[in-house]
Formats: structure tokens, C-alpha cells, sequence
């Protein structure tokens, strides 16, 4: 990410008056500009703002210690606002009855529909509805969300504020909405593997796992083991040395420090600690053959043992360790 300058948006609105009292919120100085290689979507936000990414998402906090509000809107967490910029594949083909959904799932879940509108992300027709309720006598949550259509997928910005925060920070949805770039349609030449992830990610979600993954690749189930309760892989087009594979074995009571001692003992690399959904992790990287690396994860989680192997091609470990790594962030144990 780098800074820029954003000029189009009145900083007045800092300074918004309520319903009941005047709330001031730190005025923004300097603006910074959301890039990714993978979500390849581009926009200016206040730089200082919290960011949260994810495969085909980016979640922007007015501040960190707000973040536990949009997790449970009922929590003592200190209020604030967010911005969400999102995409998903459009599996309905028809945006009128994606839209038309939303406006249905709002309703039932209770909120009024405040406004609807049409308005334009990056030359794009999008609509955009305005909402608000009440989770209990002191929680009102106000919203927007843009809603729009390019090459097959489904594009949102989502901006929320919880009581007399919405206001003072809507300028912030107004600068995304105003310098929000979408992908430009990728153009797959034919002199480049087809097996290196492309920059599209798909979700994958079964009893046990969910994670985002290039949607060049294809999940494959695969047989249980001895032990094995769950065997998964994730394979490259034509490649047999660039994969990722998942399972689960009962932890038996084991620690981690454990799983860990007893699956390494034949392994000099060194241990490294790291997290994988949330959950403490240690991986070891080898080489077990010429030009292929693999790193293996060990997570032990509610008395089972969870094992990512990721292995690909060294010599073009820049096309394939950032997109595994990416998977494997998106991982959630359930």
C-alpha cells in the first residue's frame, strides 16, 4: 500500500452534528491507496485506519479496538465504523435478483430499508441501499452497500456505523465509492503454465475445513488412512510437484509440542511458530527431492490433529508459495 493524496472529499464532514450530541472524530491528513495482487482492486482509505484482508475481500476498522462490535454488535466493544470491499462469483447470472435477494435477507433479518439509489463504481451501473436497526436499546447499526457486476462476479462496498458514528464517517465510504478501480478481465497468454495459480480465488468449505484457493485448482477428496478422518487435496492442472493436501488424525490427548516431536524426528529444519485459523501452529520447510520444496503445518484443535502440506517447484516458488501461503491464511478448522 502507498499514500496518496485524496482532494475530492469535503474534510468538513469531520465534524457532524447528532441527533442528541456532537461527536468528533480524528480528523484524516493523510490518505493511503488499498492495493493486492491477488484481489487486483484499488481505492483510497484514511491511512491509519485498521486493515483486515482476505481472499477476495478487504475489511477496513476506524480502529482496531471496534473490530470486536462487528463481530457481536451486543459486546462492550468500543463502537465505530467499517468498510467492506468484496467480491463473489455471481451464481445467481442475474444481478436484478442478487440485488432483489439482499433487500429480502435485510428485511427478514429486521432492518428498514431506508433508501435505494443507482450510482456508478468505476463506470459500472450499481445499487446501492441505505439500512438501519436496532440490536438492543443502546446498539443502532446504519449501513450502506453498493451493489454491482463486472466479468461474471459479483463486486460490494459495504459501510457501517454503529449510533452517531455512521455520519461523521461517511465521507470515508464516499472516497472508496469515488476512487474504487475494479480488475481489469485477466488475459491468459498461452506461453505461461497453466498450473500457476491464477489471481481469482474461490471458496471451498466441507464438515471440517473451509479456505479460499486459486480457481485454477480442484479439490479432490481423497481416501482415509489408518488414522486419516479427513484426506483432502488441492491439485494443479497436469503438475504433480505443486499441490497442497489436508487431513485430520485424533490427537490422542497430545499437545502440539507433542504432534510435533513425534512427526519431525528425522527432520533438521528448524521449527517456526505461526497461527492457522486462529489456532497456534508450527511449520518446518524441507526439500525431499531435487527442486521441490515442502512445508508442512501442525495444528492441534479440539483433540485432533491437523496437517497442511504445501509443495510445489522451487525454481518457481515466486509463481506458487504466495498464492499457497494465501490458502492457507484463509483456512478456518471447524
Amino acid at each position: 500500500m502507498k499514500a496518496t493524496k485524496f482532494i475530492s472529499v469535503a474534510l468538513s464532514l469531520i465534524l457532524v452534528v447528532g441527533c442528541e450530541k456532537k461527536l468528533q472524530v480524528p480528523a484524516v491528513t493523510e490518505w493511503a491507496e488499498f492495493q493486492d495482487q491477488f484481489f487486483r482492486v484499488t481505492f483510497a482509505y484514511p491511512k491509519g485506519w485498521h486493515v483486515v484482508v482476505e481472499p477476495n475481500k478487504v475489511i477496513l476498522y476506524s480502529s482496531p479496538e471496534t473490530m470486536g462490535k462487528f463481530f457481536d454488535a451486543t459486546s462492550d466493544a468500543k463502537p465505530g465504523a467499517q468498510i467492506v470491499v468484496a467480491s463473489e462469483r455471481d451464481t445467481l447470472h442475474d444481478l436484478t435478483r442478487f440485488v432483489n435477494s439482499f433487500e429480502s435477507d435485510k428485511k427478514s433479518e429486521g432492518f428498514e430499508i431506508r433508501s435505494k439509489q443507482t450510482i456508478t463504481i468505476d463506470s459500472a451501473t450499481a445499487s446501492e441501499f441505505q439500512y438501519a436497526g436496532r440490536y438492543d436499546e443502546k446498539t443502532t447499526l446504519t449501513a450502506i452497500r453498493a451493489i454491482t457486476w463486472k466479468d461474471s462476479m459479483i463486486y460490494y462496498v459495504h459501510y457501517g456505523g454503529y449510533n452517531e458514528y455512521f455520519h461523521p464517517y461517511k465521507f470515508v465510504y464516499d472516497s472508496v465509492i469515488a476512487t474504487l478501480k475494479l480488475p481489469k478481465p485477466i488475459i491468459r497468454r498461452k506461453d505461461v503454465d497453466p498450473s500457476v495459480p491464477t489471481e481469482m480465488f474461490v471458496k471451498y468449505s466441507d464438515d471440517v475445513v473451509e479456505f479460499m484457493y486459486p480457481d485454477n485448482y480442484t479439490p479432490v477428496m481423497e481416501k482415509p488412512g489408518k488414522e486419516v478422518q479427513h484426506a483432502l487435496r488441492l491439485k494443479a492442472p497436469y503438475r504433480q510437484d505443486c499441490f497442497i493436501t489436508f487431513d485430520v488424525r485424533p490427537a490422542k490427548g497430545l499437545t502440539l509440542e507433542k504432534v510435533v516431536e513425534q512427526n519431525t524426528k528425522n527432520v533438521k529444519a528448524a521449527k517456526q511458530q505461526t497461527t492457522v485459523g486462529g489456532n497456534a501452529a508450527v511449520f518446518v520447510n524441507e526439500t525431499p527431492i531435487k527442486n521441490v520444496n515442502r512445508r508442512t503445518y501442525f495444528v492441534v484443535k479440539s483433540d485432533k490433529f491437523y496437517r497442511v502440506i504445501v509443495t510445489y517447484y522451487s525454481p518457481m516458488t515466486k509463481d506458487f508459495l504466495p498464492a499457497f501461503e494465501k490458502t492457507v491464511a484463509s483456512l478456518r478448522l471447524k
